[in-house]
């Protein structure tokens, strides 16, 4: 029959405990934060843009004080540029979202656009890349100059291709035909519309635009 064991002494107890109470399981005091926080790169950041600030002023000891306050307002208004460009690019990159709420409202729009609005939304559009997004603006433009000459609104309902059988024997139909074309591959469909296929769409809309006022210069003369 084996002998039961004894119970370890105190001062290995102790040694014991104290080993598993320095372990980084019980680091109470530890950094568990995963990486860094914004207020700790902030934080670098501001240290970085102090250090040669303060190396620049401890170069500085001994000079004038009018040379050393004219470094010193150069150095502000430098400083508030870069702040100002920090926080202008900043604004940049979360305007976005914005101007794009804004152009996709202007699609569901109840107030009636008119054409020089819909070039004004095509301009921005194009501005920010978004070229599929200004052509549909331009060819709205289109369809206001086509109304104007009907003297009518079109029916919200209308298709594209609808347009096209309208226009069939007008001259507008090459135009229009290439607008429809892009507009079915590259928003209903998976193409890709480039900022070519943009100035297509711009070179069309100019087309229109010059034959409507042509033909309403003839029917006034």
């Amino acid at each position: 029959m084996p002998s039961p064991q004894l119970p370890p002494d105190p001062e290995t107890i102790r040694r014991t405990a104290a080993e598993i109470l320095q372990g980084s399981d019980f680091r109470i005091d530890q950094d568990t934060r995963v990486g860094d926080t914004i207020v700790d790169i902030m934080t670098q950041i501001i240290k970085w843009i102090v250090l040669p600030f303060r190396w620049l002023f401890d170069a500085m000891d001994g000079l004038p004080n009018g040379v050393w306050w004219l470094i010193v307002i150069v150095l502000a208004i430098l400083l508030a540029i870069l702040v100002g460009h920090i926080l202008y690019t900043l604004l940049t990159i979360l305007s976005p979202s914005v101007r794009k709420s804004k152009l996709s409202s202007a699609f569901s729009s109840k107030k009636p656009l008119t054409a020089d609005q819909f070039e004004q939304l095509a301009h921005e559009a194009f501005a920010q890349n978004e070229y599929i997004v200004a052509v549909r603006f331009l060819f709205r433009a289109s369809l206001v100059h086509l109304q104007s000459l009907e003297g009518r609104l079109f029916s919200p309902g209308l298709t594209n291709r609808h347009y096209l059988r309208r226009y069939r024997n007008s001259p507008f139909v090459k135009s229009l035909q290439s607008f429809v074309d892009i507009i079915d591959t590259a928003w209903y469909g998976n193409g890709v519309c480039r900022e070519a296929e943009y100035l297509k769409c711009r070179e069309a809309y100019a087309e229109i635009k010059r034959q409507t006022k042509e033909v309403v210069h003839a029917d006034n003369a």
